[in-house]
This record gives structure tokens, C-alpha cells and sequence, in this order.
């Protein structure tokens, strides 16, 4: 037990405002997880023709949150505790989240990309964390 309490944490166990210095940085993740709701229901407004916007704009309403989510998730609890792999592949999906409304089916593709990207961080775990 003393050993358990004197051992020195890895930096993935410390909490990210002494890692990174972002005090803030949550807001950002549960305002992104609330906006997603709200821009479902607009994409739905939409597709049954209730709706004022249309597309693409309308899929904005829900992209923009998920790639602020993220963003925020990646900078406040993955970047320091992953590889140059997944450092790479959460903001580049994250930028492709944000313009896939430009492109036919952007529901889909949005799934996809997430779908791609779980599998990137499942299959590349965290570095320096001790089984």
C-alpha cells in the first residue's frame, strides 16, 4: 500500500490543469455535447421539411459541435498520453468532421469518420500507461 501511494504518477494520471495549464477547457466539451442534441433536432427539422435552413448549413448545426468535442477532448485528455498516430488522426478528423457537410450524406460520413477514428484509438492505446 505504501508503495501504491508513493509511486510517482505518469503524466496521464495527473489532471490536465497541471499538465496543460486550461482551466477552462471543460466548458468547451460539455457546451459541444449539449449543442450536439440541438443540432440533430435541426438536422431533423430539416429532412421532415420543418425546417427554415437547408443544406449544408443545417449539418453544420451538428458537425460544429462534434468536432469542438473533439478538439477539446483530445487537448484536455488524449494529446499527452498518446503517439504521434493518434495526435495526428483526432484533429485531422475533427477537420474533416467540420466540412463533410459539403459533401453528399454528411450524416454518414460523420459516422464514418468517427467510426475510423475509434478504431484508431482503440487499436493505438494510450503510451506510457502499464498494464
Amino acid at each position: 500500500m505504501v508503495d501504491l501511494l508513493l509511486a510517482r504518477p505518469s503524466p496521464c494520471d495527473r489532471w490536465p490543469l497541471t499538465i496543460h495549464g486550461l482551466c477552462y477547457g471543460h466548458y468547451v466539451v460539455f457546451a459541444a455535447a449539449g449543442a450536439f442534441s440541438a443540432g440533430i433536432e435541426v438536422e431533423i427539422d430539416v429532412l421532415t421539411g420543418k425546417g427554415v435552413l437547408h443544406q449544408p448549413w443545417s449539418a453544420f448545426a451538428y458537425t460544429v459541435p462534434i468536432a469542438l468535442f473533439l478538439l477539446g477532448t483530445w487537448v484536455l485528455a488524449i494529446r499527452s498520453c498518446a503517439d504521434r498516430v493518434v495526435n495526428v488522426a483526432v484533429p485531422v478528423a475533427a477537420l474533416l468532421v467540420l466540412i463533410d457537410p459539403l459533401f453528399p450524406l454528411p450524416i454518414a460520413l460523420t459516422a464514418l469518420i468517427l467510426a475510423v477514428l475509434v478504431g484508431i484509438l482503440v487499436w493505438r492505446g494510450p503510451v506510457g500507461v502499464e498494464e
